[in-house]
């Protein structure tokens, strides 16, 4: 299962650099899940790119009804002690920012859950070297 963490997920919605992969990875092999956390994340991302005139407030009214209508369609993985313990331990071990802690232990978890491979998709550097190093599989999205 694809497992997409924020950068990579708004790329999905708003054009840039990296839009192209991440629209032919989302088209491959379904479902995709990411943590609940990305919901907000997603939000937050959007504002910015308005505050940084990147986008129009009209354009980011139809990426948000894009979003929303897309959002039910992946696996999510909610914010639990589980989550948390396993964020905290990769703090220790990696040089991460909250999210992405976050981020990565919802991907274990989920790998663990379904028993099966679960590919990090991100566009993140830093995120997929401790993915990796975590023997996680990842695919990167150009930033």
């Amino acid at each position: 299962m694809y497992y997409w963490d924020t950068s990579a997920l708004v790329k999905q919605f708003i054009q840039e650099v990296g839009t192209d992969d991440a629209l032919a990875l989302r088209a491959d092999a379904p479902p995709h899940a990411t943590a609940t956390i990305a919901y907000t994340e997603t939000f937050s991302a959007f504002r910015r790119r308005v505050r940084e005139a990147a986008l129009k407030e009209l354009q980011y009214h139809e990426v948000v009804r894009r979003f929303v209508q897309e959002w039910p369609a992946y696996v999510r993985i909610n914010l639990d002690d589980s989550i948390l313990a396993r964020s905290k331990t990769l703090l220790e071990r990696y040089p991460l920012r909250t999210l992405d802690a976050i981020h990565l232990a919802s991907a274990l978890e989920l790998q663990e859950q379904l028993n099966e491979p679960s590919v990090l998709i991100s566009a993140d550097a830093q995120l997929l070297r401790a993915a990796m190093a975590e023997q996680l599989e990842t695919k990167r999205i150009p930033l």
